[in-house]
């Protein structure tokens, strides 16, 4: 996992696996069938302890909401190295593993969707799948933030806030915005902006 994380998939062979191990690259064939199955090993760990952390039934579906946020932060900041590998090194795997994990995502990013349908019901499963990807990019970028962003006090609910806080955005009353893009824009101007407006005369 850590040599995974800091050189890459690609960038690490299995002499060196076996070296970091205290055995032989060859002595590594005994475990598993090759750096390949390594990989998928370490994914389905990442996806296992995201599932762990986010795991539980909810009546209240905006609590399960802030559940699953929550729960995926959590992992995002104590497994930086794991959740580096699973953002990065998804797209090494060999076909013959692809189409087990694709399922696994699948059904994580499913489960995301179906929350926020019930949070959120007027907008499409196109717009809250884009969201979800969103909210899982904001999150899972942390594994390349500098130490000292790491260390600022109460991360975990910065994070948690900022992305409830997009979220809410799909609670608005603006159109279904895969078919309406200029329009959603012009809706609203910048924070900063209506403020400013606030203090003009009319016609300014």
């Amino acid at each position: 996992m850590h040599l995974f994380h800091e050189r890459g998939f690609g960038g690490v062979g299995v002499d060196l696996i076996g070296e970091k191990a205290g055995m032989s690259g060859p002595a590594i064939y005994r475990y598993f069938s090759g750096k390949d199955e390594i990989l998928m090993t370490l994914l389905d760990e990442a996806i296992d302890r995201v599932l762990m952390s986010t795991g539980g039934q909810f009546d209240d579906p905006r609590e399960e909401l802030e559940h699953l946020v929550r729960g995926h932060v959590q992992r995002a900041l104590e497994e930086r190295e794991l959740i580096s590998v699973w953002t990065r090194e998804r797209n090494s795997i060999p076909t013959a593993y692809r189409s087990r994990l694709s399922a696994r995502i699948e059904r994580y990013i499913d489960r995301w969707v179906d929350c926020l349908h019930a949070c959120y019901p007027n907008q499409s499963r196109d717009v809250l799948n884009a969201a979800v990807h969103a909210t899982h990019g904001l999150i899972d970028s942390t594994y390349m933030w500098p130490e000292k962003s790491l260390r600022t006090a109460g991360l975990a609910e910065i994070l948690t806030g900022m992305a409830l806080q997009g979220l809410e955005w799909l609670g608005t009353d603006a159109p279904d915005t895969a078919t309406a893009p200029t329009s959603v824009r012009q809706k609203k101007p910048p924070i900063a902006a209506r403020g400013n407006a606030a203090a003009q005369p009319q016609g300014a």
